[in-house]
């Protein structure tokens, strides 16, 4: 009898040990999970509470085919607005010249033209193959191009577990101009405006020129050319554009 009662001792003795090691792996996983939750939650909170969506206003330059795009997204006035310059165009009263070899010169050119103030500034390069992996990553448009660009920003929202995914679309631009500023914080406010804020299209924005074909100018012995900016219409673009 005494033997028996010790070998069922020792039985109830293991079950008990066993039962101990299941909920401490039980608690363990609890504690993996709470604390991946809690940091997807914080870095949610520093997407939509980060200085560059929490600014007043913040200009992203992208350089598309021909033609130069100034995005300015006013969190304060809920707008967005897009203003459209082709490459190269001079404006004569200032003899600034836009063009994209410098996209961060080309910026700040920009916003001195306009008398404009801006406390983030972003610029990148598309072309089509690059515009249309970010539609396509993005959704929410079956436009193409610069247009399929900016309808698949308006169209799209950040979830929250998408936070995580920003790297990846900041990649895509990255992988075509090295170069670019463009980054997770900028991407998150630029996605976000678009799909919260009245937006006033390039079409609505765009400086014309003066001429239909570009100046030919004769100094010494060499012939520069020059596309300037139709002054009138500049103004009345520039007393729109915030």
């Amino acid at each position: 009898m005494l033997e028996v009662y010790f070998v069922a001792n020792v039985y109830v003795g293991g079950k008990r040990k066993r039962g101990r090691r299941i909920w401490l792996i039980l608690i363990i996983i609890i504690a993996i999970i709470a604390a991946f939750l809690g940091f997807m939650l914080y870095r949610y909170n520093q997407f939509i509470n980060n200085p560059v969506a929490a600014s007043s206003s913040v200009t992203y330059t992208v350089s598309y085919d021909n033609g130069l795009y100034f995005i300015r997204v006013l969190n304060d006035n809920r707008k967005i607005m897009i203003v459209k310059v082709e490459d190269g165009t001079t404006f004569p009263e200032s003899y600034i010249t836009l063009s994209s070899e410098n996209l961060d010169k080309v910026t700040n050119d920009f916003l001195e033209l306009f008398d404009l103030n801006s406390n983030f500034n972003y610029y990148f390069y598309l072309n089509d193959e690059v515009a249309n992996e970010f539609i396509s990553k993005l959704g929410g448009s079956t436009l193409k191009g610069i247009d399929g660009f900016f309808d698949a920003l308006k169209n799209s929202e950040i979830r929250f577990w998408q936070v995580f995914s920003l790297e990846g679309y900041v990649d895509i631009v990255k992988n075509y101009y090295r170069s670019t500023n463009l980054d997770e914080e900028g991407l998150y406010a630029l996605i976000d405006g678009f799909s919260k804020y009245s937006i006033t299209n390039y079409d609505k924005l765009t400086v014309p020129l003066l001429l239909n074909e570009p100046i030919q100018i004769n100094i010494a012995n060499q012939t520069i050319e020059r596309k300037y900016a139709d002054v009138e219409a500049f103004e009345r673009v520039k007393e729109i554009v915030e």
